[in-house]
């Protein structure tokens, strides 16, 4: 079977089986990184609302038995020209801190992959070190180019409100965050918000993002980005609450405590975008970071 990145055959690692019918946790052995891949036992293009709440199942189970990843874990699902880069089958990806993921991954991801994202490497430890390097290198390059880049007064794409996108939910909102390039999701009632609920209203942003980005700029087609769920085991199946830095409606500088996901994206994508008030300051605050994306 084919890791959810791999472009060859290659023998999975498992880190929690789940339920056989539907998905299963390996560790990613084409990248050196903190991620785990959920797979499906029978791979397809796409996963049935089963497979998918299956997932959320699967991930809670698996945090609450590793409550060393607990604090930091965000469930990704990679969308548009960000997805399927390597292969076709459905997968998403469970982001957890460095540290207690290295600890593992050098137990048992035992035979270095002969791919590029290795770079050579003949241990986890020298490939996971040359990877960050690397994406370290990556996020400096993408920031710098974002900020050399002239963006216009008044941008073909700015004029797509959030507020328009976020109307018609009840339990969801839209902000603009700093300093990365992403929009946060505040949850409204969030102790009785499931992650199911939350990942049909992204996908259903980001569709419909996609939609009317690119009806203005045909650069927008296709629209890439991370759909990015936090979770930690204690919440199971319902949303979890962390604090973000957002921009207030009137364009002041503010921190959230429930903020329960975000969607990443292109930097230069992010600054068009954004409203003309908000521009300039959010470029102020992105110059500031080593920008790095984790998910």
């Amino acid at each position: 079977m084919a890791t959810g990145n791999s472009r060859h055959n290659t023998k999975e690692v498992i880190a929690h089986a789940g339920d056989p019918k539907y998905v299963q946790l390996v560790y990613d052995t084409w990248t050196p990184r903190p991620h785990f891949i959920v797979i499906q036992y029978k791979p397809q293009q796409n996963a049935s609302p089963a497979e998918l709440q299956a997932t959320y199942e699967l991930i809670g189970c698996f945090l609450r038995e590793n409550p060393q990843y607990d604090n930091e874990a965000i469930l990704s699902f990679h969308r548009g020209k960000w997805y399927q880069q390597y292969t076709d089958k459905w997968h998403a990806h469970l982001c957890v801190p460095k540290i207690p993921y290295l600890e593992q991954a050098r137990i048992q991801i035992r035979e270095p992959s002969k791919n590029k994202e290795w770079r050579n490497a003949r241990t986890f430890d020298e490939a996971m070190t040359k990877w960050y390097t690397a994406k370290e290198q990556d996020g400096i390059k993408y920031r710098d180019e974002c900020l050399k880049k002239k963006i216009s007064d008044h941008t073909l794409v700015e004029d797509v409100r959030l507020s328009i996108l976020d109307a018609n939910s009840r339990e969801f909102k839209l902000v603009w965050t700093y300093p990365a390039p992403r929009i946060g999701v505040k949850a409204l009632n969030p102790r009785t918000t499931t992650l199911a609920s939350l990942y049909n209203f992204m996908s259903e942003i980001r569709s419909n993002a996609e939609k009317e980005l690119g009806q203005r700029d045909p650069k927008f087609a296709n629209f890439g980005c991370h759909l990015c769920l936090y979770v930690c085991g204690q919440s199971g199946t319902t949303v979890t609450c962390r604090q973000d830095q957002v921009f207030t409606e009137n364009g002041g500088l503010d921190t959230d405590s429930d903020i329960i996901g975000y969607i990443q994206m292109d930097e230069s994508q992010y600054a068009q975008w954004l409203p003309s008030n908000l521009r300039q300051k959010w470029l102020n605050e992105f110059r500031r970071v080593d920008h790095f994306v984790r998910t």
